[in-house]
C-alpha cells in the first residue's frame, strides 16, 4: 500500500498532454474572442462618431438654410422692396388696382379663332 501511495503522489501534479493541449486552445480561442470584441467595439466607436459628426453637419445646414429663408423673406418683403426702391431713386411705382386687367382664361376664346390678350 506504500507503494500506490508513493506512486500516485509522485504523479499527481503532472498534467497530462491532452488536457494541456486542450488548455492551450481554450486560451487561444478566449484570447481571439477577446481581441475581435475589441476590433469590434472600435468600429463601432468610430461609427458613432461619423453619425455625430454627420448630425452635427446636418443641424448646421438646417440653421443656415433657416437663417437664409428668413433673409430672403426680410428682403422680399413688400414694404421693403418699396424703401429700397425709393432709396435708390428708381422710377418704378406701384400699379393702383384699377390699372389690372383680368387675365383672359382658355375658356373665353372662342374655338379655332386666335385672338390678341388686349
Amino acid at each position: 500500500m506504500s507503494g500506490i501511495n508513493t506512486t500516485s503522489s509522485r504523479y499527481a501534479g503532472r498534467i497530462s498532454y491532452s488536457v494541456l493541449a486542450w488548455m492551450i486552445c481554450l486560451a487561444i480561442i478566449t484570447a481571439a474572442g477577446g481581441v475581435t470584441y475589441a476590433v469590434l467595439k472600435n468600429k463601432q466607436a468610430t461609427v458613432e462618431k461619423e453619425i455625430a459628426a454627420i448630425n452635427l453637419s446636418i443641424a448646421k445646414n438646417n440653421l443656415a438654410i433657416n437663417e437664409y429663408q428668413t433673409k430672403i423673406n426680410t428682403l422680399t418683403n413688400r414694404w421693403n422692396l418699396l424703401s429700397r426702391l425709393d432709396a435708390v431713386g428708381t422710377n418704378l411705382n406701384e400699379i393702383a388696382p384699377h390699372q389690372i386687367e383680368p387675365l383672359r382664361s382658355f375658356r373665353d376664346i372662342e374655338g379655332g379663332k386666335a385672338t390678341a390678350a388686349r
